[in-house]
């Protein structure tokens, strides 16, 4: 790893929080009051990026049925529930919580999510990690969401560090496609919802979080 790195960005749904279970939950909350058949738990993997408002497109899709009219409604009883219930069932995935504290030791470190701000605010504090992110970005109506380059440049310029002294670390191509095009390292992991086209390659492929240790020389 180039030693000049020294910023860490990192996704937050399949890359530090399993997610799944509470995304589900929410989804099919929105579906049951729709009169909607739930989705099963096993396809969560290709319902989960781009934000509420695509999860309840591809749900809709899913079960071969039209998004409605109405769907602006639909992601704000979504985005409710799931805000009062989004840590019920989620958790860290393993060696995350030791890892970012070692991280936190020796680099900046910035949280870079689709999820909107106020929820990954909320879920930071529920699992007692938000102090260890020096910058936090979640969608907002104001920044480009991944894989646009607009939020990891935010990220960039709050941690004032170019983009060759930063890694982005992520689960799905929305993180290695904007990392690559700003000429950032950066570190797929294996084990999350996300998935990646074989024509784009991270530099570093991991199975367990714990791994950017190694990647990093840490």
């Amino acid at each position: 790893m180039n030693k000049k790195i020294k910023c860490i960005l990192i996704d937050l749904d399949g890359t530090i929080l399993n997610s799944g279970p509470d995304l589900i939950d929410s989804l099919n909350f929105v579906l049951r009051n729709q009169n909607i058949k739930p989705i099963e738990r096993g396809i969560i993997g290709s319902l989960v990026g781009g934000g509420a408002k695509a999860m309840i497109i591809r749900a809709y899709q899913n079960q071969k049925l039209k998004p409605p009219p109405n769907i602006d409604s639909l992601i704000e009883e979504f985005l409710e529930f799931y805000f009062e219930n989004c840590s019920n069932r989620s958790f860290l995935y393993p060696n995350v919580f030791n890892t970012l504290k070692k991280l936190k030791s020796k680099f900046k470190i910035a949280l870079c999510t689709n999820k909107k701000q106020f929820i990954t605010e909320k879920i930071l504090i529920d699992f007692k990690i938000k102090d260890f992110f020096d910058c936090v970005l979640g969608s907002n109506s104001n920044i480009k969401l991944k894989p646009d380059t607009e939020m990891l440049e935010y990220c960039l310029s709050e941690c004032h560090v170019a983009p060759e002294q930063a890694i982005m670390i992520g689960d799905s191509s929305n993180d290695i496609i904007p990392a690559k095009t700003l000429g950032m390292k950066s570190i797929y992991v294996t084990y999350g919802y996300g998935k990646i086209e074989n024509s784009i390659k991270p530099d570093y492929v991991i199975d367990c979080f714990n791994e950017v240790l190694k990647v990093i020389k840490f």
